[in-house]
């Protein structure tokens, strides 16, 4: 079986990656020694069709994850489909390894391969080669008016009882970021330990103030100031903040002053320019500025470290916190000179 799982709300595309985890895992303990995670940039049809068809080794299954292949492919010059198959043509070995992964004389019964990825275009050229061998699920972001029925159905599932109204202010509290909201309702089980969590108990446990502090880290990481990331890291990460959920809003600030950047560079007007980045209003000049001052060379090697370190953990090679605290060192590392002023990088020590 092979899917494509995509798009912009990331807690939606872990959890759909996860399901299909946790059904080949049922009754199968060498599941774990028969997964692969590979990175897709750099990746090559051949080291792709190597893992996938493989056959398990003392297990049913094998898992073979593939994580941004179709974003770097997509970011390749050329690879447009053309009448005839054209050797300088980029993407045509991957045509021919997308039809080697469709043949079942090809392809083991015994291989699970998914291709993980973020917001995904359709008009990205490597889009059709994959969605047309894979079953395809597109996570979007959750309506405002759905975010209240997730949080209900969320709360049960982890035995938590929410009064009357609860679900909707946690919705206005938190908005519509499922990892912050999955993360809340952890502490929120926590304490109310079996009872029923009312609105007095809501506001005592999850606010406005958690907003806050997460731009303190995030933005303290893109400015460079290394001395207050460390110290807002450490500090969320004692409240109970998943690593993997401020890995996330880490990673959304970078993509965010892409986004700005790109805007700037096209010389939108402002309310547009916040519109396609999803920068608050009140932040966009001090977004606008550090936009200017990063180079997209730059800008690609955060996004790829954000990206390493997220495999490192998924790979088993560091826990998540250490992980997390040394990404927040390498890319305060990376943050051009010439910070705002309160924002520049600590003294070397």
């Amino acid at each position: 079986m092979i899917h494509l799982i995509h798009g912009e709300d990331d807690y939606q595309v872990r959890k759909a990656v996860a399901a299909v985890r946790e059904r080949l895992a049922a009754g199968d303990d060498m599941l774990a020694t028969n997964t692969t995670v590979l990175d897709g940039r750099g990746l090559t049809p051949a080291e792709l069709l190597a893992h996938a068809t493989a056959v398990p080794f003392l297990s049913a299954s094998r898992l073979v994850v593939v994580e941004g292949l179709l974003e770097a492919l997509g970011e390749t010059k050329g690879g447009r489909r053309k009448k005839k198959a054209d050797a300088d043509d980029p993407l045509e070995p991957w045509r021919q390894a997308a039809a080697q992964l469709s043949d079942p004389a090809s392809m083991p019964e015994t291989t699970t391969l998914i291709f993980v990825e973020g917001a995904l275009s359709k008009s990205n050229p490597a889009f059709p080669i994959f969605a047309a061998i894979a079953r395809t699920v597109e996570c979007a972001p959750l309506q405002k008016g759905r975010v209240g029925q997730w949080i209900k159905d969320v709360a049960k599932e982890k035995g938590v009882k929410l009064a009357d109204g609860v679900p909707e202010r946690l919705a206005e509290l938190v908005g519509a970021d499922l990892w912050a909201l999955d993360n809340e309702l952890e502490k929120l089980a926590a304490y109310a330990k079996g009872e029923t969590v009312d609105a007095s108990a809501l506001n005592e446990l999850v606010s406005d103030a958690h907003e806050t502090r997460t731009w303190e880290l995030t933005d303290a990481v893109v400015a460079g100031n290394e001395r207050k990331a460390v110290t807002a890291l450490l500090r969320m990460l004692t409240a109970g903040d998943a690593p993997q959920m401020l890995l996330v809003m880490v990673g959304r600030q970078y993509r965010q002053l892409v986004l700005l950047k790109d805007a700037r560079e096209r010389r939108l007007a402002r309310e547009e320019a916040q519109r396609v980045s999803g920068v608050p209003p009140f932040k966009l000049n001090e977004m606008g500025a550090l936009a200017d001052r990063y180079t997209w060379p730059g800008l690609r090697r955060a996004y790829r470290r954000v990206l390493e370190a997220d495999l490192s953990v998924k790979r088993g090679l560091q826990d998540d916190e250490s992980s997390l605290q040394l990404l927040v060192h390498e890319l305060c590392a990376l943050a051009p000179v010439g910070a705002p002023a309160g924002a520049r990088r600590s003294p070397a020590r």
